[in-house]
């Protein structure tokens, strides 16, 4: 009995050490290449096991959170060790590339498993005269920066240092005035600054020469819980003028600003972001413009972002849009919201921000849009005389699904489909969808085509909440060279002038009394010019 005993003890050890053996991990060395050329290609990279968990690459390498996965940056190979049951690989380059998800199976037999992924482009905007960038960003330092652009086919990169900033960002460090060392063609990175006050605005300073100087880490209050005193942008702006340099109005679409319909007046703006931090299709995150202006919300009431850049258009502007990420971690990746400039002459970061300011651009998360209004693409301006009937046409095609796809005219809808995404499955790993449009013009008219995700259709997989969205620049058809206007607009962009007026009128805290009567100064001229539209 005792020798059965221990008979069965070492029949069942051998088992165990048996099942272990045939149990073992196995080591996936892999390439990434371009289909098409066969080059090596830098990319971001998830590996999950049957059960979901998150497997590490081997190495040191920067990880980054998207689409609730946790991914790591490689440069053209990784090796990573995955269990017997397998693995789930996904690659990710850009919007331009179709995303490659893969199942591996554990190999019993062979320690080492090697693997080529093939990653497929669908479309190629540079050869379509297109460079994209981030234009709002915080980290990573540079050097970290470039190896992330290369995997995310990112061409620009606007970082930006904050002035006196009280927090340890390592890109407060970098600030050189021209572009940074670790640009290459095609991945180029530039360190501007961004002035931030929580009830005026935030302002992206780009191209200067040196930083613009007289600004603390933050003005205004409610922010972090804290007060702080109040100081004006104006000078700003006007400071980064004699620069020659560019002035951005950051991530309207959390924080318009009290100081935003002076700054664009006075001829101070140069684009505004659409989208960065928060979804443009909803209310903004700061509330301080409409709660300070003396106004109840009947009387002026807030705007949703995306509308509030109809108002200007309306008006009569010609305000260029641009796109950010506004990262400051591994929460999102650089360039998941970039901008698309349609460019002349050499493809670089310089014409890059020349076409962002001519409004040739196109601002996305993932859709790739091309519009065109009677033969004309964004940014062009058209004059016409007596009444025009024009033909527009947008078609969207993305690696993310959507579900409404639409032109607008002034600001109002006048082509429109939506399609709920299990009836529009991929083709060939893209969505997509097509919109045509007949529009009669009677009066000047501005006309661009976005992505909007439809109210009755939520299923947000970006990160912030951000629902899937683009939207170009506008093409303009100005009758007998006059420009858009339309008076509820121009009315409303007088109330935010008046509300900004008011609440500089209660006398808050600001840094120096000066700061305070520029800002009067700077809001009475705005409200001038408004009057005289």
């Amino acid at each position: 009995m005792k020798k059965s005993w221990l008979i069965s003890i070492v029949l069942w050890s051998m088992l165990g050490i048996f099942a272990q053996l045939t149990l073992a991990d196995s080591r996936l060395e892999s390439k990434i290449v371009d289909d098409a050329s066969g080059e090596l290609l830098a990319a971001r990279v998830a590996v999950t096991s049957p059960d979901g968990k998150f497997l590490e690459i081997e190495e040191k390498h920067e990880h980054v959170k998207y689409l609730e996965k946790r991914w790591c940056y490689v440069d053209g190979s990784f090796a990573v060790t995955i269990p017997d049951s397998g693995a789930r690989i996904e690659i990710r380059r850009g919007f331009e590339t179709r995303p490659l998800i893969e199942t591996i199976k554990g190999n019993r037999t062979a320690k080492t498993i090697r693997k080529t992924f093939r990653l497929r482009r669908w479309i190629d905007m540079k050869k379509k005269g297109y460079v994209n960038g981030d234009i709002h960003a915080h980290l990573p330092v540079p050097k970290e920066a470039h190896a992330q652009m290369r995997a995310e086919d990112l061409n620009a990169q606007v970082l930006y240092h904050m002035v006196d900033s009280q927090s340890s960002i390592a890109t407060n460090n970098c600030f050189t005035g021209r572009l940074d060392a670790s640009s290459t063609p095609g991945c180029e990175i530039y360190v501007g600054q961004e002035v931030r006050e929580f009830q005026m605005g935030h302002l992206g300073l780009l191209n200067i020469k040196s930083l613009v100087p007289g600004y603390p880490d933050m003005g205004g209050s409610l922010e972090y819980g804290r007060s702080e005193p109040h100081f004006d942008l104006v000078r700003a702006m006007r400071a980064t003028r004699e620069q020659n340099g560019m002035i951005v109005w950051c991530h309207i679409s959390s924080l318009p600003g009290a100081e935003f319909p002076v700054g664009i007046a006075l001829g101070l703006v140069d684009a505004v972001e659409l989208i960065t931090w928060s979804d443009p299709t909803q209310l903004p995150n700061h509330w301080n413009p409409w709660l300070n202006s003396g106004m109840s919300m009947a009387e002026f009431p807030i705007m949703r972002s995306l509308d509030l850049y109809y108002q200007f258009l309306n008006a009569g502007f010609r305000l260029p849009i641009a796109a950010g990420t506004d990262k400051f971690g591994e929460e999102i990746p650089l360039g998941s919201n970039r901008v698309y400039a349609r460019v002349e002459g050499p493809a670089n970061y310089a014409s890059w921000l020349e076409a962002v300011k001519a409004g040739r651009t196109f601002v996305t998360n993932g859709p790739i849009l091309e519009f065109d209004a009677a033969g004309q693409q964004p940014g062009d301006v058209v004059e016409f005389s007596g009444t025009k009937h024009i033909k527009a046409r947008v078609t969207a095609r993305s690696i993310l699904p959507f579900t409404t796809l639409e032109i607008v005219a002034n600001g109002e809808t006048v082509g429109h489909k939506t399609v709920a995404v299990w009836n529009n499955p991929p083709k060939d790993g893209l969505y997509s969808m097509e919109v045509e449009a007949t529009v009669d013009l009677s009066r000047s008219m501005w006309l661009a085509a976005r992505v909007v995700e439809h109210p009755d259709l939520r299923d947000r997989i970006l990160p912030r909440g951000l629902s899937v969205f683009a939207h170009t620049g506008p093409v303009y058809f100005l009758k007998d060279g006059g420009k858009v206007r339309e008076e509820a607009s121009i009315m409303y962009l007088r109330k935010y002038v008046e509300g900004t007026l008011h609440w500089l009128g209660t006398d808050p805290p600001f840094v120096k009394e000066e700061e305070l009567r520029s800002a009067r100064s700077a809001a009475e001229e705005a409200l001038r010019f408004y009057k005289n539209l």
